[in-house]
């Protein structure tokens, strides 16, 4: 029942550190992309978090899968904010 979305935050800020220098030479949109994908799969992860505490029974378990779904939609509402961001600024204003 872990939710993966921290470390698919973790991997987006490093792609966002790296992919604007190919973006900006290439003139092509990997960092949006990538961003959106990370977006959608920390959503994805809160969401199977959510959805996994139908069948838990004691109430440990059912705080885990609320909280993990918690931390997963956290995790991607700030991804959103920096695809929006990608949206509006080009690579090669950095």
């Amino acid at each position: 029942m872990a939710d993966g979305a921290p470390a698919v935050w973790a991997v987006n800020m490093q792609l966002g550190q790296m992919l604007p220098y190919v973006d900006c030479r290439r003139e092509t949109s990997w960092t949006l992309t990538a961003t959106f994908a990370a977006a959608f799969l920390a959503a994805a992860g809160a969401l199977s978090s959510s959805c996994g505490h139908a069948v838990t029974v004691s109430r440990m378990m059912l705080f885990i899968s609320r909280l993990s779904a918690l931390v997963g939609f956290a995790f991607a509402f700030p991804l959103l904010l920096q695809g929006a961001a990608t949206l509006l600024l080009s690579a090669c204003e950095r």
